[in-house]
């Protein structure tokens, strides 16, 4: 905000321009008074909340009933955690902190997250799911995959042979039937094949002859 200027003013030194909003006393002589905020202030009266220099020529702000001098009103702002600058205009907060938009970004990849799911590490660093998964997921011990939802819901895997398997990954790796929790119908592993119990005796014949 500035100070309006007014040239309709009278210029004749002892005019009464009306009384001052502030200290309520007549405003007499055209540079004794300005108008602001649509009132009429003494010059001497405009002044910042704070550090009361006049604010007559000055960029000022205007907050919660308090007018103030730029540098002041900078130091009424919350300060954004990344930077440390003041935050003007939106606030992000997350993680108990307040972050300019543009300055929420993955620990690892540097990529903004305002708008987008995040997670934290056990070290409290804020990384994208990308990179959140890329340090942290399981690998599919079949298709060397990497264990994650795509759609944001719970993961699921299986454990086997102190490996992890995709649910979908997990089935005979020859004739690709899907193991079930039923006699006859589970995993037989052979050496590092995950085989079904046809294929399991097929394979065990053929290494013994």
């Amino acid at each position: 905000m500035s100070v309006e200027s007014d040239s309709e003013w009278e210029d004749d030194p002892y005019y009464n321009h009306g009384v001052c909003i502030k200290c309520k006393e007549n405003i007499i002589g055209h540079e004794n008074g300005c108008k602001a905020l649509g009132s009429l202030y003494h010059v001497t009266c405009f002044t910042c909340s704070v550090c009361k220099d006049t604010l007559v020529k000055k960029p000022f702000y205007h907050s919660d009933g308090n007018t103030y001098c730029e540098s002041d009103y900078l130091n009424t702002l919350e300060k954004c955690d990344a930077c440390s600058l003041p935050i003007k205009e939106r606030i992000l907060r997350a993680v108990q902190k307040q972050y300019h938009p543009e300055c929420f970004k993955c620990t690892d990849c540097g990529s903004c997250l305002d708008g987008v799911p995040f997670t934290m590490d056990t070290d409290k660093n804020v990384l994208c799911v990308s990179c959140y998964n890329r340090k942290f997921a399981y690998v599919c011990a079949l298709c060397g995959q990497l264990i994650v939802s795509e759609d944001g819901s719970e993961t699921y895997r299986i454990i086997a042979m102190d490996k992890d398997f995709h649910v979908a990954c997990y089935k005979c790796q020859v004739c690709g039937v899907k193991f079930e929790n039923e006699p006859g119908r589970g995993c037989y592993p052979l050496g590092d094949e995950l085989l079904c119990h046809a294929h399991y005796k097929e394979r065990s014949r053929d290494r013994q002859q």
